[in-house]
């Protein structure tokens, strides 16, 4: 294993205990210093997350099951809450030990919307590790979970009843179990370059219009594929990106 690969799972487990505490740390590792990176920190203090009862009680829920921190927990539910008049299912790639994947679920239960919520990983860690892009990881990180884990947090203790675990590689292994042919939702949170990439290929066309894609660890330095991959995706007219200072692009399909 790569030092920088080491140093990331190190990175990794320590923001999910400061998450806890509702913290979160920004690493940059010695070796690795690009001048198109630096730990960024906003001055606004807005911090609505505090008031909002539900996402409190959810966000303690499945806080110990996620590495997503509780900002851009708070922007998810946020954001499916903005498109329930935008039809069509949701889904999430990459739902590790499905704390983000329950929040997605649960709030989506919450604002009334019907359609399946897919949660969609390997549980056998990442997949499709290109070197010449995706310099920090190795096919096999984040493995540290199984689908047991996510069906107990989200069928036995938020018992949601409108979502659907695939265990597969996505889409490659699993698309022909999803029946839903639109969709207004997709927080992809697979690390690599093309694993995003072949998400977005299959899901684009049954994005609705409003539908948004988000993209976990843009910007990050350790997943610089995915900075890569939005990158691209900007060079496209039926799309809009907005890079979020917290770590997350947010793609809306305009026509």
């Amino acid at each position: 294993m790569k030092k920088t690969t080491f140093l990331k799972l190190c990175g990794d487990k320590f923001n999910n205990i400061l998450n806890s505490f509702g913290y979160t740390a920004t690493f940059s590792f010695k070796g690795t210093e690009n001048p198109i990176y630096e730990a960024v920190t906003t001055i606004p203090t807005y911090a609505p997350w505090n008031i909002d009862k539900d996402f409190k009680e959810i966000y303690s829920m499945i806080q110990k099951n996620t590495f997503v921190d509780k900002y851009r927990c708070y922007e998810l539910w946020q954001l499916v809450g903005e498109i329930t008049k935008v039809p069509g299912a949701l889904i999430e790639v990459g739902v590790w030990r499905g704390g983000s994947g329950a929040l997605i679920g649960k709030r989506a239960e919450l604002c009334g919307i019907k359609d399946t919520v897919y949660l969609c990983d390997t549980f056998e860690g990442i997949v499709k590790v290109d070197s010449t892009k995706d310099s920090v990881y190795k096919n096999g990180v984040h493995s540290d979970t199984s689908i047991k884990i996510v069906e107990n947090l989200v069928l036995k203790k938020m018992k949601l009843k409108n979502v659907k675990i695939l265990k597969g590689i996505f889409p490659d292994e699993t698309k022909h179990l999803v029946k839903d042919k639109k969709f207004r939702f997709c927080h992809i949170d697979v690390d690599v370059y093309h694993s995003a990439k072949d998400i977005v290929n299959w899901i684009w066309d049954k994005m609705s219009v409003g539908g948004i894609i988000v993209y976990d660890d843009y910007g990050n330095e350790q997943c610089e594929g995915i900075t890569k991959m939005v990158e691209e995706e900007r060079k496209k007219t039926d799309r809009l990106i907005i890079h979020n200072l917290n770590g997350h692009a947010v793609e809306i399909k305009l026509s």
